[in-house]
């Protein structure tokens, strides 16, 4: 499929956001833990919140197929919305984003409680992971706007 320059702009846009969202922030909440000096606090409770918000960390981002299923049913049902599909990918992609950055974010949130920098580098593989399955590829961009302009679910 030929992308118009409007789309090929709107992509890079998309791509653009992810790589300040998913590679600009975590950097950034790296910098933050090592210019801040915390001290060290173990205990039952920190531990309980690391393998928690870990479990949620794995699982959470599955459910934005759920989410996009839905915005997709949504949108091909209301044939009296003003949004396109260039409009819907956007979206769909900033939720995407969203949901792998609260990965990198409860890292952090783990370091401020625990102190431990350790633990909020478990994170970051999880959300690299993450971000390798949502990153914005053209090839998933085209096949979004043929599925939505051919009216496939």
């Amino acid at each position: 499929m030929y992308l118009d320059e409007q789309r090929q702009a709107r992509f890079k846009t998309v791509r653009l956001i992810a790589y300040a969202m998913l590679g600009a922030a975590p950097l950034i909440y790296i910098v933050i833990a090592y210019l801040l000096s915390i001290p060290a606090r173990h205990g039952g409770e920190q531990q309980m919140m690391l393998y928690i918000l870990l479990i949620v960390a794995i699982v959470q981002p599955s459910v934005v197929k759920f989410i996009e299923r839905f915005q997709v049913t949504g949108y091909q049902k209301n044939t009296q919305s003003q949004m396109t599909p260039d409009n819907l990918f956007f979206t769909l992609s900033i939720i995407k984003f969203a949901f792998v950055e609260t990965i990198y974010i409860f890292g952090l949130v783990v370091y401020l409680v625990s102190g431990n920098l350790d633990w909020m580098l478990y994170f970051y593989p999880v959300g690299i992971g993450w971000t390798l399955v949502y990153w914005p590829r053209q090839s998933n961009y085209e096949r979004f706007l043929q599925r939505l302009e051919s009216g496939i679910a």
